[in-house]
């Protein structure tokens, strides 16, 4: 598959026409064409679903706005991409040069034609709705009266649950601005749930232009009963139904020329078209209100409208709150057993986040602090005495004297005592609180919130997270909404169960964790700590030539991740204080288990590949030979030891051997790596001997 960027870089747009599963773009653009003039003569791809791209020369200003284009017609301009014609999907499907070969395609590009002034102008005309006739919302073109607004929340019930009532506030401050909060106000307060305060406290949040409009509101002023016409007619002399006025008959013959005019084309271009399409069924109607405590229902989707050609160009990075370990906007759990230091090492996290890390700073959680901003660390079990013994011992140079707001530790103890963010009721079943609803307020009007941690979890959750899977995925998807809406990493600290044997590998750790699988499951991340047990502890205090004593040395890694990361143990050991440090650079192989080595060499030899600097078992590029490559444990080892740790990896599929560019599979890498796939690419200068 090739994207080719479309806009002025490419000097061409595209006008994408969508045909598949029983959509009308090219009945619409047939509708286009006879009410203005037909296209000219141009470039045009057939894509692999049986729509078509015509490419025009670039015109300044377009994007990827689809303006007053109907529906199914869009078009790729400045910032967007097409797919180039020979790319093929695995199931032989292709995207198609109606002119000729590929080759020729390439050689076409530097003759498309210009687009008509029609074409133009119609991209350039804002949306009032598809050809199709169905409803659609009045844009935003002129002003909207107070009393307007006052009428629609008259058919919108303030019982209505959350996040609908939110958005009824987001558009009331959006069109009225801060003109509208008693009519938001007046509006909540006919409810049975109102609380004095609640609106003014959502309102301060809230910014212009954050999405939410006239649209919503009209919307769900319908969905209670409202004639959307008859109050547009009586405040401004006007139709509420936005969408273009056409003749019936004219829209028919429109159809059947558009119908005639392809079948014609496709039989000339490439052979055949069908002679009928599918209908999706479209069913309408409204569904029951969620309550006011249950989480919104997922939108609808429709699986055509995320094709792979979406995907294109450079990929978003992803943001990391900790180096290989913490993604951000991710909910994720540190799980420990007993005194094994994860309050206290949490809040050495936020310390960091929030106040900036030193060069000499040890890791974290298994890599270094990238992410900084304000954090939020919620406790229900140390007070206000015990909060302030460890921030006076981890914060030496006083910046929360300073900065104190970047800081927030709310040690519930000592501020009205513990609360439940989740329980169940009767009636209602499982439920997030008003404790809860109130806290996601205030952290959704923190603009650089990075962090939130509530410690532990089962002090927050009155449900039965630990047997009851439905509650572990009621809770995982509250977190996860947060997550989304502030875009800070979402933590909870969480208890590990006592076990009959050593931990001796991350696999180990995570089944160790207490509750359901749906628990870990439903977060994107989960980071285990555990204590050594009594021998290896004594070997690493050696090591190190510290005292041993009971918990002093404990291991931890990511057990779950959905995306890349660091999945390799690290060694802390507790300083003078308490605080784990991390102390695995330094500390010799025999402090790691066999599981750990291997592990660790999984993730160097895809760390390599991925560079474009894959290894091989032996010889020049062989993993002895640029064993410091494979970072402390393993660069001390024989060179039998490591060619051995290799050859079980190989053995049981973990790693593969490539070709790449030869003739002999000797380059290492794991099944998903793109040397697996045949996609790799050497870094330039890399020796391929």
């Amino acid at each position: 598959m090739v994207g080719i960027p479309t806009g002025a870089k490419t000097g061409f747009f595209a006008l994408d026409v969508d045909v598949k599963e029983g959509k009308t773009g090219d009945i619409n653009l047939a509708a286009l064409e006879a009410e203005h003039v037909q296209l000219p003569q141009t470039a045009i791809i057939q894509t692999a679903t049986g729509g078509f791209h015509y490419l025009f020369r670039h015109v300044d200003g377009l994007t990827t706005a689809t303006g007053g284009l109907p529906e199914h017609i869009d078009i790729r301009a400045q910032g967007g991409y097409i797919i180039g014609a020979g790319s093929t999907f695995p199931d032989g499907r292709r995207y198609k040069y109606l002119g000729g070969t590929s080759a020729e395609f390439i050689a076409a590009i530097g003759s498309i034609a210009e687009p008509p002034a029609w074409l133009i102008d119609v991209i350039r005309t804002p949306r009032h709705g598809a050809v199709s006739g169905s409803f659609a919302a009045m844009p935003r073109n002129d002003s909207v009266s107070a009393a307007e607004v006052e009428e629609l929340l008259s058919y919108i019930s303030p019982d209505c649950a959350y996040q609908d009532w939110l958005s009824v506030l987001m558009a009331v401050h959006e069109e009225l601005g801060d003109g509208g909060l008693a009519i938001a106000d007046a509006w909540s307060a006919g409810g049975s749930k109102y609380r004095k305060g609640d609106v003014f406290r959502r309102w301060k949040t809230f910014k212009p232009g954050g999405g939410v409009g006239m649209g919503s509101l009209t919307v769900l002023a319908r969905d209670g009963g409202a004639d959307l016409s008859g109050i547009a007619r009586r405040h401004r002399g006007c139709e509420r139904d936005g969408t273009r006025s056409i003749d019936a008959e004219k829209l028919s013959a429109f159809v059947a020329r558009g119908l005639a005019k392809n079948q014609h084309d496709a039989s000339a271009r490439v052979g055949t078209l069908p002679s009928s399409r599918s209908e999706a069924a479209q069913a309408s109607g409204s569904s029951e209100p969620a309550n006011d405590n249950t989480p919104p229902a997922p939108s609808k989707f429709s699986i055509f409208d995320w094709p792979s050609s979406r995907f294109v160009g450079e990929p978003p990075v992803v943001k990391e709150l900790v180096e290989g370990t913490i993604p951000q906007a991710v909910p994720g759990m540190i799980a420990a057993m007993g005194d094994t230091g994860k309050s206290y090492a949490a809040l050495e996290l936020h310390r960091r986040v929030s106040f900036g890390s030193s060069a000499f700073d040890s890791p974290i959680f298994g890599g270094r602090v990238l992410a900084t901003g304000t954090s939020v660390l919620v406790t229900s079990e140390d007070d206000s005495g015990e909060v302030h013994r460890r921030l006076a011992a981890l914060d030496r140079h006083e910046h929360r004297l300073t900065d104190g707001q970047k800081l927030l530790v709310v040690p519930l103890p000592s501020a009205g005592g513990p609360r439940a963010f989740w329980r169940e009721d009767k009636k209602l079943g499982l439920i997030e609180t008003d404790d809860w609803k109130r806290l996601c307020d205030e952290l959704v009007s923190i603009e650089d919130l990075r962090l939130v941690t509530l410690d532990p979890l089962a002090s927050f959750a009155h449900v039965q997270i630990n047997e009851d899977p439905a509650a572990g995925a009621f809770v995982c998807a509250s977190l996860g909404a947060l997550a989304a809406q502030t875009r800070a990493s979402v933590l909870v600290l969480h208890h590990m169960k006592k076990v009959a044997k050593p931990i001796e590998s991350l696999a180990d750790a995570r089944e160790a964790i207490r509750g359901s699988t749906a628990l870990v499951d439903g977060l994107r991340l989960a980071y285990a700590l555990w204590p050594a047990e009594e021998k290896r502890g004594r070997a690493i205090c050696k090591d190190l030539g510290v005292e041993y004593a009971a918990n002093k040395v404990v291991f931890g890694g990511v057990v779950k991740a959905n995306g890349a990361a660091r999945r390799i143990v690290s060694t802390y050991v507790r300083n003078d204080f308490g605080l784990l440090v991390d102390r695995t650079v330094g500390i010799g192989a025999s402090g790691l288990p066999q599981d750990d080595l291997l592990e660790q060499l999984v993730a160097a030899i895809a760390a390599a590949a991925e560079a474009g600097q894959p290894l091989t078992k032996t010889g020049a590029t062989g993993l002895f030979e640029n064993r410091e490559r494979l970072g402390e444990g393993l660069s001390q080892l024989s060179r039998h030891k490591i060619e051995g740790l290799a050859q079980r990896l190989v053995d049981s599929q973990r790693v593969v051997k490539c070709l790449a560019g030869g003739t002999t599979p000797k380059w290492l890498d794991v099944p998903t790596g793109r040397f697996a796939m045949g996609l790799g690419e050497f870094r330039k200068g890399m020796a391929r001997g």
